[in-house]
């Protein structure tokens, strides 16, 4: 078996001194094992939905990090992808190296 549970999420990460402007991280957890990684992109908190890790709006900013997520999160589902034609055990470590922005 390569791989029993695959996850990806995005999400605004809480900073140690609260701020409005919050860097944008994704979380790939492979068999229950997370791997968090920073997009070195930040996003303010009263504009993300957090259920759907996404930013709201359709001004162009939203609709350009909603963007630069999608393509992000299509660059991790084809880095999956390789693994597993590769017949190579998907681990967190793998996919997230392969995505690093």
């Amino acid at each position: 078996m390569l791989e029993s549970s695959f996850g990806l999420t995005f999400f605004l990460k809480v900073p140690k001194k609260p701020k409005k402007m919050r860097f944008i991280y994704f979380r790939v957890t492979v068999d229950g094992i997370p791997k968090e990684t920073s997009t070195k992109r930040k996003w303010d908190i009263e504009r993300w939905n957090q259920e759907t890790g996404r930013a709201i709006g359709t001004k162009e900013d939203a609709r350009s990090i909603n963007n630069f997520l999608e393509s992000l999160s299509n660059k991790i589902a084809n880095a999956k992808t390789d693994l597993i034609s590769n017949d190579i055990t998907v681990t967190t470590e793998r996919v997230s190296s392969k995505n690093k922005p």
